[in-house]
């Protein structure tokens, strides 16, 4: 259910002529937006099209070109300010969700006080009202666990019911990217609590690259393009389709489902990757083999394993069981005897796991693999600066800035260079954790393109998802997994959104959680 201002609501947020550079680039350019109270209003565009240089203009992280304005219930409101924004009654969930891993879920609740200063932060009671709060959204986190340790849907869930909490709801509650990291029955818990929001007169500035939440969810809707405002209209004059053309400037030519036959295991053949009884936080003992040129797709809801086992291949956190590829044992949570043997791995929070901050794109992108621009054991920078460009222009990066820090590059254009660096290693296995997270449609199209360049020249990729249609078009069979082992296996004609979804939410046929495996598994961490 879509949801629309009501007849004669008032304006809450008014922009008029929002510009923002950075340097000779124009991010925005002269961008108008108004959002009524009451109605929840989608900004979609391609990454790099300026919607996050307008939340943060909105948040106080940036301030506006001169001749930007900005109101509030028809009050001036300084774009630029954060004390502005808070006063205003704007609350944020940024794309990076803005938790302290180091704290714990009820510390990231009441880090700050009304006051603005540092608040205790041990009392009891706050646990309580943290509890309350994350249990009254639909689920139940600990809220003395420390954020660092909570899956990537937990965490998203704790910074959107840490935006909602308070006496009265925000004025202005705006959403980057807030389903990034969730499975759809995640996301339908944040979209009932949007609806509840905004019938108690709340207003939602809602950003998505998911355009089905978009046509689902938003009454009215906002395109941006190049930094400019391309229109603003009703989603009753919207398609999916048309979506997209006014996003692109063109219309998108749909890439065909990589054809299973490509990548066929031959009985005699050996697998390429062999996961023999791992376990570790969440895994049971999962057994499944990769062949050359296979996609295999990993589904699951929230807690079923699926955002484990990537992390555990890969060797990036601790795990029982073994890991061969070609034949070659790997090192448990070893990620350096990983790359090693071929296996390279794109964590699902590239911000936080995989890219150097403030390094350059150039830097980010060569980081695993310097032998190849380097002469005599020495870097030599001209052979950097033209690989560099050549691999800009295979990831259709954005603009082909090598010099630029990779941290002023959109969220698609990261994940573009993260998924580069692997392909330069030239990798045997590919292991990749939610690739199009957050990314737009073109983006993603690109992204899809690569990784099955990748699997058609021999990889094994293994691609764990909850964008269950991203695993229809690209994986040649998907496991769907439930508590802690794959549940369902699913190729050919059954490889589709509605048995996929299905399957996940069948969690009947699975055996109970093996509780003593887990003891087993905490003593295995405490004495590793």
């Amino acid at each position: 259910m879509t949801v629309t201002a009501p007849p004669g609501s008032e304006t809450i947020l008014s922009l008029r002529s929002v510009t923002k550079s950075f340097g000779s680039q124009r991010a925005l350019d002269s961008v108008d937006l108004d959002i009524r109270s009451g109605e929840i209003h989608a900004v979609v565009g391609q990454n790099g099209c300026g919607k996050s240089t307008l939340v943060k203009l909105l948040a106080g992280y940036h301030s506006p070109d001169p001749g930007s304005v900005g109101t509030v219930a028809g009050a001036s409101f300084e774009l630029g300010s954060v004390t502005a924004a808070k006063d205003a009654g704007l609350r944020f969930v940024h794309q990076d969700l803005g938790l302290i891993d180091d704290l714990s879920v009820a510390e990231n609740f009441f880090i700050e006080s009304d006051r603005g200063w540092v608040s205790p932060i041990t009392k009891k009671d706050e646990r309580v009202r943290t509890a309350q709060a994350i249990e009254d959204f639909g689920y139940d986190i600990d809220p003395r666990v420390l954020v660092g340790d909570l899956t990537a849907a937990e965490r998203t869930a704790v910074a959107i019911v840490r935006a909602l909490r308070g006496e009265k709801p925000p004025a202005l509650l705006i959403l980057d990217e807030p389903t990034a990291s969730l499975p759809g029955p995640d996301a339908q818990l944040l979209f009932a609590a949007l609806r509840r929001l905004t019938r108690a007169g709340g207003s939602v500035l809602f950003i998505s690259h998911h355009l089905d939440e978009v046509l689902g969810l938003a009454g009215t809707v906002t395109v941006l393009r190049d930094g400019r405002r391309i229109t603003t209209t009703s989603i009753d004059d919207l398609s999916h389709d048309r979506l997209v053309e006014l996003m692109l400037g063109r219309a998108l030519t749909p890439r065909a489902q990589y054809e299973a036959a490509t990548a066929t295991a031959d009985p005699d053949r050996v697998p390429r990757l062999s996961v023999r009884d791992v376990r570790g936080d969440g895994l049971l003992g999962v057994d499944l083999d990769v062949y050359p040129g296979e996609v295999l797709g990993i589904a699951g809801l929230t807690g079923s394993g699926r955002e484990n086992i990537a992390g555990a291949i890969a060797g990036q956190t601790f795990r029982w069981g073994s890991v061969t590829v070609d034949g070659e044992p790997i090192r448990p949570s070893d990620p350096v005897d990983s790359l090693a043997h071929g296996l390279a791995f794109a964590p699902a929070e590239r911000r936080r796991d995989a890219l150097l901050s403030t390094a350059t794109l150039r830097e980010n992108l060569t980081i695993a693999n310097l032998r190849s621009v380097s002469r005599r054991g020495r870097l030599s920078p001209r052979l950097e600066r033209k690989d560099s460009e050549k691999w800009m222009e295979t990831l259709d990066v954005r603009p082909p800035m090598q010099d630029r820090v990779i941290d002023q590059f959109s969220g698609g254009n990261q994940q573009k260079v993260v998924l580069g660096r692997l392909l330069r290693t030239e990798p045997k296995v590919l292991v990749l954790d939610e690739p199009t997270q957050g990314v737009d449609i073109g983006a993603k199209d690109t992204i899809h393109g690569l990784i099955v360049d990748a699997a058609s020249e021999g990889a094994a990729v293994i691609i764990c998802s909850t964008d269950v249609e991203e695993l229809v078009q690209v994986a040649t069979r998907v496991l769907v997994f439930r508590r802690g082992l794959p549940g369902a296996e699913l190729t050919g004609q059954d490889l589709n959104v509605e048995r996929i979804e299905e399957e996940q939410l069948l969690a009947a046929d699975v055996p109970p959680h093996n509780e003593t495996a887990d003891v087993a598994f905490q003593k295995g961490i405490t004495h590793a």
